[in-house]
């Protein structure tokens, strides 16, 4: 960027621009017609740029980047009200026009280029870090819409690449999803991000008490239907005392349609992140639309029937692994025992599964999970049906030589030809170290090659693989290591998460921007505003520098023995006294 005056001295002669029109306004001044579009009022160009101004209601202090410069009324309203102005202009002839034919324009900085050079400009990304504000001059927005869609997406990206923001991922009540919120919140988490997980898991068996624990079926329905409306309310109340800039909704979370929207109206940008089949699960359909991205697990096909559906801002965003959770870990003697085996299954008994494996009772073969009614596979299931938590998981794969993946299917005997949703387990067996063999599902050679992950495509192929890597456990080692090493470097969720990010930001870093960032700072970050002998500071350095400076945060610091306290522990341990007496009073009756 530079000075709009320095514009005649850099750029001296600006070729004919046909279609442009320089014309007197009746009230004084000029008037500018582009492609029979006039960029101006034709009686008065500097009442309209006021009353541009005035609806616009920039906030003052924060620097303001213009979408076009027309002849500059509106430029030259910022300027006398104190705004710092950025100038993005994609036509040079009609920044010649406003020199020529303008008002004075002194103190502005001019952009004039292609809409995704502003992030290469010093000036540009300088002021996209102090949170600024843009207008779009609207004729010259309506010539050049998707230059100004890519310019604001460009320092929507500079301004808020590399900041905190608050981010509320809100879970299921149960199934597959569930932990995958808890993965996905660690993730934000861990790239420096507050994040707010809304965690339903504890409502579910209330959820089946009261739906299931009346006979009648349409009481029982009336139950359900009147507890989900009152999660839908309870998750809503959460998300927005949060008051994050992004909430994304994990799968079968209970929320319903009309979440979104009312989040919207609080400047929240929504994503769903569906990691579910469509094929099996097409409630998609009646929530996609709703959402400002819907994220899913099936490139392809599906993403022709989302649009179809009205979802245009959808991405494929595949599972992952949480590393510090699917890592190798090591089995006591007890353990040894309890999970050592040389095949091993840890899952749902899904119809395909439950043929296929009554192909391999012959083997040293464990299962752990549910659903699995087959009288062949009864005595392998260990501890009878019941659940796992990624503990139990990772010792399982830790136990086992081969651990078996085989993706779901309610209908085939075997291995689904037309899958192509692969699972997490695929990324949790490879971070964790464990050697495994997988059906080939369509996508799959996305992740892993066979070289990582070898691949069987039916009960005959599953033995012989079998066959062939029990007895040779340095091949199995060096591949397992293989497959560990991808995970970790290419699917664990906090690429997933900066994916989520980056689409987010490129779609709608202006709405971003627009509610403005709440800042969040660090112990050591604080401490580093603080002078070297302050009581706090000293305070603040003494806990690990990327502690997030909350309130929350600094209450779980405070010395809990009051005798031991700091000065900044007693004001802190004060304040939250008083707050708890407030909190009280509120509820007292009256």
């Amino acid at each position: 960027m530079k000075p709009i005056s320095a514009w005649r001295q850099d750029v001296p002669s600006v070729p004919e621009r046909p279609g442009l029109e320089v014309l007197p306004a009746r009230v004084g001044g000029h008037t500018l017609k582009l492609d029979q579009v006039f960029l101006h009022s034709r009686y008065d160009p500097a009442e309209e740029a006021r009353r541009l101004v005035d609806s616009a209601a920039p906030e003052a202090g924060r620097p303001v980047f213009v979408l076009g410069l027309g002849l500059g009324y509106h430029v030259a309203e910022l300027l006398s009200r104190g705004f710092e102005v950025f100038v993005v202009e994609p036509e040079p002839a009609v920044v010649q026009a406003a020199l020529d034919a303008g008002p004075d324009l002194s103190g502005a900085l001019l952009y004039v280029g292609p809409a995704a050079g502003i992030a290469e400009d010093d000036e540009a990304r300088a002021a996209a870090k102090r949170n600024p504000q843009w207008l779009m001059h609207p004729p010259s927005a309506r010539l050049h819409a998707d230059y100004a869609a890519e310019a604001q997406a460009t320092i929507a990206a500079a301004a808020l690449g590399g900041q905190r923001m608050n981010i509320a991922v809100v879970g299921p009540m149960y199934g597959g999803s569930l932990p995958i919120a808890g993965y996905l919140c660690n993730a934000f988490r861990a790239l420096g991000h507050q994040c707010l997980l809304v965690d339903n898991d504890p409502t579910w068996p209330l959820y089946e008490q009261v739906s299931k624990g009346v006979r009648h079926a349409q009481a029982s329905a009336q139950l359900g239907n009147m507890l989900a409306k009152f999660m839908n309310e309870w998750t809503y109340a959460r998300v927005a005392e949060f008051d994050p800039e992004i909430c994304i909704v994990l799968a079968q979370a209970p929320v319903d349609k009309t979440f979104p929207l009312r989040l919207a109206k609080n400047g929240i940008v929504t994503a769903y992140w569906f990691v579910e089949n469509w094929r099996h699960m097409g409630y998609w359909r009646e929530i996609a639309p709703y959402y400002d991205a819907f994220f899913h697990i099936q490139p392809g096909g599906f993403e022709q029937q989302l649009e179809e559906a009205g979802c245009t801002s959808h991405a494929f965003v595949q599972t992952a692994c949480d590393p510090a959770l699917h890592r190798p870990v090591e089995l006591s003697d007890d353990e040894r025992e309890e999970f050592t085996c040389d095949l091993s299954f840890a899952g749902a008994g899904y119809y395909n599964r439950l043929q296929l494996f009554k192909g391999l009772t012959d083997y040293d073969f464990r299962i752990w999970g549910v659903d699995w009614p087959e009288r062949e596979l009864a005595p392998l299931v260990q501890g009878g049906e019941r659940r796992f938590d990624s503990e139990t998981f990772m010792k399982i794969v830790a136990g086992t030589r081969i651990n078996l993946n085989l993706h779901s299917s309610a209908t085939h005997e075997g291995v689904d030809p037309s899958g192509d949703a692969v699972n997490p387990r695929v990324f949790e067996i490879a971070a964790a170290g464990g050697f495994q063999v997988c059906d080939p599902c369509i996508n799959l050679d996305r992740h892993f090659t066979e070289e990582e992950v070898p691949r069987y495509r039916s009960l005959t192929e599953l033995r012989e693989r079998i066959d062939y890597y029990l007895p040779r456990e340095d091949e199995r080692r060096a591949i397992a290591a293989r497959a560990r090493e991808r995970a970790l470097a290419e699917h664990t969720y906090e690429h997933r998460a900066q994916a989520m990010l980056d689409f987010l930001i490129e779609r709608h870093g202006a709405r971003i921007q627009k509610k403005g960032v709440r800042v969040q700072r660090s112990f050591g970050e604080t401490a580093a505003l603080l002078p070297e002998a302050h009581p706090l500071g000293e305070w603040l350095r003494r806990h690990p520098d990327d502690l997030p400076f909350t309130l929350e945060q600094v209450n779980a610091c405070v010395d809990p023995r009051p005798l031991y306290r700091s000065y900044p522990e007693q004001v802190f341990a004060y304040m939250r006294d008083v707050h708890d007496f407030a909190e009280q009073l509120l509820k007292a009756p009256r």
